[in-house]
């Protein structure tokens, strides 16, 4: 998607707003970097464009959307060479041949932004030395005065959180958003909604799982850890053994190899009934009677292994069965199946790179989309001598995608996180939004998508009975001093 104009539109109304003149500040245009050595080449373009343009001199530099409207062009390259890069930077005046060369170097992933810091220094000094034609104001011819007729502005209606399938003014229930909680949680998942209405929520972090009561407010009824060195990937609910309460499947990964557990929630406590699983879970459906939980292996280093298949509660034990043909881009954390799917549609999968790709039953490609979605921080991580030649490092990740939800109707939800900065396993996502898909037969075609909030959106999950997004967000990222914030968010689409 293409979300750097309002950006850079932002950036420049911001500026007028902090009450900074650029009055004598010169038109300045700045295209996406080129890009030479990264893997990820294509975002870097733009997410090093984005990072520059922030911080340049609003008192000198007046940014603007096209080349033709510019007197000034600052073209930037990143070249990447092993652990080292270089930024350069071409300053060219549209008016003249004058031309300055500016660079800057450095090592690591984590001076890329310090280096891009001073490569705007740089630039600001050689810009403020160019020459700039101020108009002095008594050479301003006056503007005539012309009086404006009145105009009664309507009321401004109060702006709420519900989702709204197109523009409407129906009065909608504003959504609820809970206190902050203290650390970074990574899973969700959805139990009972219990006689009286309250809602049994699950949240997860790498070493601890927390159920909430969310009634009036929310209340934190029980709490479990898994111990160091096992980390929790991800969680889901359902009832297999169907005797009406919640079965929460923990995916775990420990010390290199999956053991995952499976926990019974009475509503007070948890009790473990199957430890040392050797399966990832994800649960697709729309309630915990009709959902399915999937499985699949892995093997060493983080990899997905053999097939995705159902898992099936009989005789007292776990068993897996039927196995399903996904495409070959296909994994347990990256797939959804379409609604009203014929063998021409079957599987809609988020690839590698951020977009949706349609396939038939036969695993060929129907479809794929012009932009991206998705977008998660939660990642396999495997260390291994064999990644050395491969990748540079000990370590291989393997970032878990984006829940994606096929209501009953057939819409499909599929999130998606962006950031101001996300290279390579530095990924740090800041805003989502939450897009709807209906399948056509030919493409996947959007029916809405909810306003665009300042947070990561960590999990979510969809409430059929009640219309409703559950939705755990992270609003404080980790530091040196705090271990991060977390918040639970339920909003009603109509």
């Amino acid at each position: 998607m293409n979300l750097r104009l309002p950006i850079l539109i932002s950036l420049i109304l911001s500026v007028a707003v902090s009450g900074i003149s650029n009055a004598g500040a010169t038109k300045t245009h700045v295209p996406p970097f080129n890009v030479s050595g990264a893997p990820n080449s294509q975002e870097l373009k733009l997410t090093l464009q984005e990072i520059l343009t922030s911080r340049l001199n609003p008192a000198l530099v007046q940014l603007v959307e096209k080349p033709d409207q510019a007197d000034l062009l600052i073209v930037g390259s990143y070249a990447q060479f092993g652990k080292m890069f270089s930024l350069d930077a071409r300053i060219k005046d549209t008016g003249s041949d004058s031309l300055t060369k500016v660079f800057e170097q450095g090592e690591g992933q984590e001076d890329v932004i310090p280096a891009i810091g001073r490569l705007a220094l740089k630039i600001n000094g050689e810009v403020a030395k160019r020459p700039v034609l101020v108009v002095p104001e008594a050479t301003k011819p006056p503007l005539p005065v012309v009086p404006l007729p009145t105009v009664t502005s309507p009321p401004v209606a109060k702006e709420t959180f519900a989702i709204r399938s197109e523009p409407s003014a129906k009065k909608t229930t504003d959504g609820w958003t809970s206190a902050p909680l203290d650390g970074v949680f990574s899973s969700l998942a959805v139990g009972r909604t219990l006689a009286g209405g309250d809602r049994e929520l699950f949240v997860a972090g790498e070493h601890t799982i927390q159920m909430y009561l969310k009634g009036s407010g929310l209340k934190l009824v029980s709490e479990i850890t898994v111990p160091v060195p096992a980390r929790i990937i991800a969680i889901d609910t359902a009832d297999l053994n169907r005797d009406g309460l919640p079965e929460l499947y923990v995916s775990i990964i420990d010390r290199g190899a999956l053991a995952s557990r499976v926990y019974q929630f009475d509503g007070t406590t948890f009790v473990m009934t199957a430890e040392r699983l050797p399966w990832f879970f994800r649960g697709m459906g729309h309630d915990l009677t009709s959902r399915t939980i999937y499985t699949q292996e892995m093997v060493g280093a983080g990899k997905y292994y053999g097939e995705v298949k159902e898992l099936s509660w009989t005789g007292g034990s776990y068993s897996t069965q039927n196995p399903l043909k996904l495409p070959r881009l296909g994994n347990i954390f990256n797939f959804s199946r379409l609604g009203g799917a014929t063998d021409r549609a079957q599987y809609v999968v988020l690839d590698g790179d951020g977009y949706l790709v349609v396939f038939s039953s036969d695993g060929t490609e129907v479809w794929k989309s012009s932009d991206k979605f998705g977008g998660s921080e939660s990642a396999i991580i495997n260390e291994s001598q064999s990644q050395v030649h491969s990748t540079g490092g000990l370590q291989r990740w393997v970032f878990l995608e984006q829940r994606m939800q096929l209501l009953k109707d057939g819409t499909l939800l599929v999130p998606y996180n962006e950031g101001t900065f996300s290279i390579g396993n530095n990924r740090a996502f800041n805003k989502h939004t939450l897009f709807a898909f209906e399948w056509t037969g030919t493409v996947l075609k959007e029916k809405w998508h909810s306003r665009k909030l300042p947070s990561y959106l960590a999990d979510y999950a969809f409430d059929q009975t009640t219309g409703e997004v559950v939705q755990l967000e992270v609003v404080q990222k980790p530091g040196l001093f705090t271990a991060g914030k977390s918040a639970l968010s339920i909003t009603r689409i109509d």
